[in-house]
């Protein structure tokens, strides 16, 4: 293993958060474009879906605005079991889905692997993010590290939208 590899392993993220709802609903909101244009991305940016090809090798691609700036993402989606693991490159994108530099740093890694997992227990479902750079230099690899509280906060919210939109469905089939 080289010393890069061991570098990324220990740059990992890892996020937890409980969802008072089935696993298969919070699954289905990974997983269709409507529930993910919902909730998805920063608090206070809203998303318009591109593209979502929800399977292995697939693409979700969508563009967030907000104050004027229209900033463009991507996941390539690697495995999926549904309904308790999801994995995806996440990146920031251009209008055309390739890759670009995120527009608040020059040395934010280019790909970002995330797993996502659930499992469910009393009607409740644990949701773990791990995310970690892929392809990444020894900068990205710092840049990452250094900004784990920032992502972490900026996951809160994205969660908080999410526990609305999954109350939102539970109220709905209710």
């Amino acid at each position: 293993m080289s010393t890069q590899n061991q570098h990324v392993r220990n740059a990992e993220l890892i996020i937890s958060h409980e969802f008072d709802a089935p696993r298969e609903l919070v699954f289905e909101a990974f997983s269709t474009a409507d529930a993910l244009a919902e909730w998805w991305g920063p608090k206070g940016f809203p998303i318009t879906v591109v593209n979502l090809d929800f399977k292995p090798g697939g693409i979700f691609h969508y563009k967030a605005e907000v104050n004027g700036q229209t900033m463009w993402g991507r996941f390539i989606y690697g495995q999926i079991e549904k309904p308790h693991l999801i994995e995806f490159i996440l990146s920031f994108s251009d209008e055309k889905g390739g890759i670009v530099r995120a527009p608040f740093s020059n040395v934010w890694p280019l790909e970002v692997m995330n797993i996502l997992s659930l499992t469910q227990q009393d009607g409740k479902t644990k949701m773990t993010l791990t995310g970690y750079p892929l392809n990444a230099t020894e900068a990205e690899i710092d840049t990452f590290l250094a900004s784990q509280k920032n992502a972490e906060e900026g996951f809160a919210g994205t969660f908080e939208q999410l526990d609305k939109y999954l109350s939102s469905r539970q109220t709905a089939t209710k």
